[in-house]
């Protein structure tokens, strides 16, 4: 049975792979890996944390995501502001029941001010249509921060100037984050990296451990009427750098969609 579960598997990742023109001998074709234990699930950040106090003092979310789109669109409160080519705000339904949170934009995202539109992006999109069914406007997709870290802000026109933002530009961004998701309410968030996951779950623990479990993303921390329930899978940027790690999205994947159709909760 578990052989034949990782030959689907296989089959439905390689037509991911071929429509991205990712070498077959990259695939992972064997029989799935052997469970490993699982590690404790961290704990979300509580009531006395400095996440829940900074939500508790920032303003109720007002007007609607077009009004606070336009608010990140003129936002300078911190550098990344003053060198971006294009805020990148989030794309998708405002009503979507899965919203999906990234690292930061990249060179093709700052460019055409939308989230997830390079490779990693087009590899998102299969994943949402070959396991999940949903197209990208069924979704909610956004990132931390709004605008593109670089190492060279001077250079928006190069390439490989990506880096991860930092603790404080984080924290300057994150109410942006939070108000758009009191906004739209999803019934799960699904965090993309160790970069968002450790930023929403508040842990230190890198993807690797954490994902593929469920998680509570705590009403506090965005001002919302009820806890939200939290999945970390990888970056998809980590699946085009390490093709071996395609199966175990994939199950995260099926764990999503269980979830979905209302088969676990």
């Amino acid at each position: 049975m578990r052989k034949a579960l990782a030959r689907d598997l296989a089959a439905h990742i390689r037509r991911l792979d071929e429509d991205l023109h990712i070498s077959p001998h990259e695939l992972p074709g064997g029989p799935a890996r052997p469970a490993k234990k699982a590690a404790a699930p961290p704990k979300a950040p509580g009531a006395g944390s400095p996440a829940t106090a900074r939500a508790a003092a920032a303003p109720a979310p007002s007007g609607g995501l077009d009004s606070l789109e336009t608010e990140v669109k003129s936002c300078r409160r911190c550098a990344l502001g003053s060198h971006r080519l294009n805020a990148v705000f989030g794309v998708g339904s405002p009503s979507a029941r899965v919203m999906f949170v990234g690292e930061g934009p990249g060179f093709q995202e700052d460019h055409r001010g939308e989230p997830f539109v390079g490779r990693s992006g087009q590899l998102l999109d299969k994943i949402l249509d070959t396991v999940l069914g949903l197209k990208r406007s069924e979704v909610y997709i956004a990132n931390i921060v709004k605008c593109h870290p670089m190492v060279n802000p001077d250079n928006p026109e190069s390439h490989g100037n990506d880096r991860p933002p930092s603790p404080e530009e984080i924290a300057v961004c994150r109410p942006y984050l939070e108000r758009q998701i009191a906004l739209i309410k999803p019934a799960c968030i699904v965090t993309l990296g160790s970069v968002a996951t450790k930023v929403l779950l508040g842990v230190e623990e890198g993807i690797s451990k954490v994902r593929g479990k469920w998680y509570v993303y705590p009403k506090t921390l965005f001002g919302g009427d009820a806890d939200i329930k939290l999945l970390p899978t990888y970056h998809p940027a980590a699946l085009l750098r390490n093709p071996k790690l395609k199966l175990d999205t994939w199950e995260d994947m099926k764990t999503l969609k269980s979830f979905l159709e209302g088969k676990t909760s």
